[in-house]
C-alpha cells in the first residue's frame, strides 16, 4: 500500500521498514549518528501541496509537534508560510486544537496564490537518530532545535523527494550541491554499506 510523502504515515512506515530489516542491523551495527534534515519549500513543493492529500500529509507531521513547540515558529519564515495559509500563529498557540479542525481543501486552495519569494527559507525539519542498525527516534522539530546534531542535511523538497523515491543518490546530490551537508563526511563514507541499505529500504516504500 502506498503512502503520502511527506506524512506521519510515511515516517512510521520508514521506521517499521528499517527496524525490521536484518541486513540493516548487520551493516549498520557500528553506525551511530543523528541527522537534522531540513526540507525547504521550493516550486515543486508549492505545486504538490495544492493537492489536498499532500497538504494533509504535511499537516499530519506538524500535528506531531507538542503545542509549546509552535512558539518557535514566531518570527521565522515558517510563520510567514502559516500566515499565507490564512492561519494565525498566535491563535494556534492559544488553542492548539485549531490544527485538528483545519479545512485541508481550503489550505490547499490558498497555496495556489503563494509565491516562493514570499516564504523564502521556510521548510520542514526532521530529526532522526540511528544506532546499532535501528532508527531510535524520528520526529519533526521546530526551528532552532537539534542544531547540535552530528550531521545536517539541507535542501529543497524536490531533491529530498528524489532520494525518497530512489531516483537519485544522496552522496551524489551532496557532491553536486543540490543538498548541503554538514558533518564528518569521512565517517559517512566509511559506513556506505549502511547508508546504501538505508536508502534502498526507504526507496522500497511506495509513495504517492
Amino acid at each position: 500500500m502506498s503512502v503520502v510523502y511527506p506524512s506521519r504515515e510515511w515516517m512510521e512506515a520508514l521506521v517499521k521498514k528499517v527496524n525490521s530489516d536484518e541486513r540493516f542491523k548487520t551493516v549498520g551495527a557500528t553506525f551511530e549518528a543523528d541527522f537534522l534534515l531540513t526540507v525547504l519549500l521550493d516550486e515543486e513543493a508549492l505545486k504538490e501541496y495544492q493537492i489536498p492529500e499532500k497538504m494533509a500529509g504535511l499537516i499530519s507531521i506538524l500535528k506531531m509537534l507538542p503545542p509549546e513547540k509552535w512558539a518557535k515558529f514566531k518570527g521565522k519564515p515558517e510563520e510567514k508560510f502559516i500566515e499565507k495559509l490564512g492561519l494565525k500563529l498566535d491563535e494556534i498557540l492559544r488553542d492548539p486544537l485549531i490544527v485538528d479542525r483545519l479545512d485541508i481543501n481550503e489550505l490547499a486552495r490558498r497555496l495556489a496564490s503563494v509565491k516562493l519569494e514570499e516564504i523564502k527559507g521556510a521548510g520542514l525539519s526532521l530529526h532522526m537518530e540511528i544506532k546499532h542498525g535501528e532508527i531510535k527516534r524520528f520526529e519533526p522539530v521546530a526551528p532552532g532545535e537539534k542544531t547540535e546534531a552530528r550531521f545536517k542535511i539541507i535542501g529543497g523538497y524536490s531533491a529530498f523527494k528524489q532520494v525518497v523515491q530512489g531516483k537519485a543518490d544522496l552522496i551524489q546530490l551532496i557532491a553536486s550541491g543540490k543538498l548541503k551537508f554538514q558533518g564528518d563526511l569521512g565517517y559517512v563514507m566509511r559506513h556506505l554499506a549502511a547508508i546504501k541499505r538505508f536508502a534502498d529500504l526507504m526507496a522500497s516504500i511506495p509513495v504517492r
